[in-house]
């Protein structure tokens, strides 16, 4: 998986910054939490956790409909993007494909729920 990292150089504007800073911290952050969140209580997700992974395309479903949603609307296409990959990427790494520790995904989960809230 490839990962973008978005810069803001000091030769950008202070309301540019502010700009892309407001997109990450009030939108895309949350949306992230949320699309965990939904993962987490779907209710598949026990069959997913015996297969070891989530199957492919789960995501962006999840994304599409919460992108409706007030407060994750109005971001460019690739933050959504993003935030489908991050999503994937986690649950991805957070176990060995064919042994899963039945709460390693919840676990991870509650990390990264409490760690990306508290900023």
């Amino acid at each position: 998986m490839s990962l973008i990292t978005i810069q803001c150089r000091l030769v950008a504007s202070e309301d540019t910054r502010r700009h892309l800073w407001q997109l990450m911290a009030e939108k895309n952050t949350p949306l992230i939490n949320e699309l965990l969140e939904q993962v987490r209580i779907h209710p598949d997700m026990e069959e997913w956790l015996k297969k070891g992974k989530l199957p492919n395309g789960v995501i962006k479903p999840l994304c599409d409909s919460l992108s409706t949603q007030e407060r994750f609307v109005n971001q460019p296409k690739r933050f959504y993007k993003s935030a489908i990959e991050v999503v994937e990427y986690i649950y991805k790494s957070s176990g060995r494909p064919h042994h899963v520790n039945k709460t390693s995904l919840f676990s991870i989960d509650s990390k990264i729920i409490s760690l990306t809230s508290t900023y």
